[in-house]
């Protein structure tokens, strides 16, 4: 490219996507995903109120004044909350500060889009299920449906591993462990493995469930109706339906907004209150800090003096720590990590 050529937008951010994230930086596909989801909506942006076509963006366009004002609009217009503002926002600082080696004439305005500050988001307390509300939303299944068998086994395995939800779409068949002790790996955030132990009892729901459904190694765990790899939509859509259900019997489910991310909050808090240690939660979830795992802890203001009936939601509601002491070599390995 020369001359004005040269300064046209769209040749860098397609250099952005292409080597610096996925080569140089190594980041997941859904991590780029974001990106390209909040650099999509930026540039249309930018578009609208310079009277230009996104292909025809220059270098000149990517202001802070245009960051500053896009920010404004997705939480005003659009109702982002700050939390998703934030990520927008980090988006278009990766291609500032990946715009900074490239284009020395405009470094100084990069530069000042990369030290933009994240907005400080409300502290808000994580909601978590109780042990009832999780046999609950398991009894309520039809495990003689097809549909329901998946879904049984999915949300058990949902509260047993506490995984994020697109760690457990991304399980294959290989990525289970089911002889004594039974273990799945995960890959989760930076493609980080961890290895989180199988209760007894979803040990022997997978073994049923693979029974019943002969795959390869490397094929999806869960499949969608289409027979294709369950998404992360598909996985909310599931849990939706089945809290729905749930709530007829269990009054307190209803009017809850409740994710996937509900039952890994559910996990680290049983967890929690059954006297695991704050280490082997951290491992047990992938949680990169401590700190991060610390949080649950200022959930339960009464956790020293409550006792948790259960941990397990199939069957009669009994201690956890009689479960811990049949892993104890798995939780010991955890610790360590």
């Amino acid at each position: 490219m020369t001359g004005a050529d040269s300064r046209f937008l769209l040749p860098r951010v397609q250099a952005f996507f292409t080597e610096y994230l996925t080569v140089h930086r190594g980041l997941s596909p859904n991590t780029v995903k974001a990106y390209r989801d909040a650099l999509k909506l930026f540039f249309t942006f930018v578009s609208g109120h310079s009277k230009r076509a996104a292909t025809q963006l220059v270098l000149e366009n990517l202001t802070v004044k245009a960051v500053l004002a896009f920010l404004a609009d997705i939480e005003t217009r659009r109702g982002n909350s700050v939390v998703t503002r934030n990520l927008r926002l980090a988006a278009i600082k990766a291609l500032a500060t990946y715009l900074i080696g490239q284009d020395v004439l405009c470094a100084g305005e990069y530069q000042r889009i990369a030290a933009i500050p994240a907005k400080r988001a409300p502290h808000r307390t994580m909601g978590y299920l109780e042990v009832t509300e999780v046999q609950a939303i398991l009894n309520g299944i039809d495990r003689n449906a097809p549909s329901g068998e998946r879904d049984y086994v999915l949300l058990n395995l949902l509260y047993n591993t506490g995984a994020r939800v697109q760690e457990i779409c991304d399980l294959r068949i290989a990525s289970l462990r089911l002889e004594t002790p039974a273990i799945v790996t995960i890959v989760g955030k930076g493609r980080k493995t961890r290895h989180v132990p199988l209760w007894k009892e979803t040990a022997q729901l997978l073994r049923d469930y693979l029974r019943r459904h002969t795959r390869t190694a490397e094929q999806a765990l869960f499949l969608n109706a289409r027979g294709t790899p369950l998404g992360r939509f598909g996985v909310r859509h599931i849990l939706q339906v089945r809290v729905r259900k749930a709530s007829r019997a269990c009054h307190s489910l209803k009017d809850r907004r409740i994710g996937p991310h509900t039952m890994r909050h559910t996990t680290a808090m049983h967890l929690l209150q059954a006297g695991v240690d704050l280490s082997v939660i951290r491992s047990w979830l992938g949680h990169v800090n401590l700190s991060t795992t610390h949080g649950y802890v200022e959930i339960d203001l009464e956790m020293k003096r409550k006792a948790l009936a259960a941990c397990r939601a199939q069957g009669k509601p009994k201690d956890l720590k009689p479960l811990m002491n049949r892993h104890r070599d798995v939780i010991r390995w955890l610790a360590s990590i």
